[in-house]
């Protein structure tokens, strides 16, 4: 039998369409999330992130992240206030956002019980002495 062009027209066609098929199906098993709800609103607001990331480089002693623990400069640590985000870029279903409080040694003890072994970014925004500071440290549980 002899494949006219209208047969291979046809097939082209067919072919076509079922890989057409096959990618809208695989797509929508995709997990397609945004990083951040408010990604505008936190571009708009990238300068202030930009000067408190500035002031965390100036600091004599920086803020630092010890198995599973955040230590913060000693002339700092007393008077520290913020928020700490364990953010996994795989997925926002693990992110666990919680106020710092810190302990007697100027240090907190990172929430990660519960949390599935991975990638994470400590996200730690605070404020200390008037000045705010940004801060973003890797975390592999």
């Amino acid at each position: 039998m002899t494949i006219h062009w209208g047969h291979g027209i046809a097939l082209f066609y067919s072919f076509f369409v079922c890989t057409l098929v096959v990618v809208v199906i695989k797509s929508m098993g995709f997990d397609n999330s945004l990083v951040t709800e408010a990604y505008y609103q936190r571009d708009i607001n990238y300068q202030q992130e930009y000067e408190r990331r500035s002031n965390s480089r100036t600091l004599a002693e920086p803020l630092r992240l010890e198995h599973h623990r955040l230590e913060f400069p000693d002339y700092l640590a007393p008077e520290a206030t913020g928020t700490l985000l364990l953010y996994r870029p795989s997925s926002k279903r693990y992110d666990r956002t919680v106020r710092l409080d810190l302990d007697a040694e100027g240090g907190m003890d990172l929430p990660v019980a519960g949390l599935p072994g991975g990638r994470y970014v400590a996200i730690v925004e605070w404020e200390a002495a008037g000045r705010k500071y940004y801060d973003e440290l890797d975390l592999d549980l």
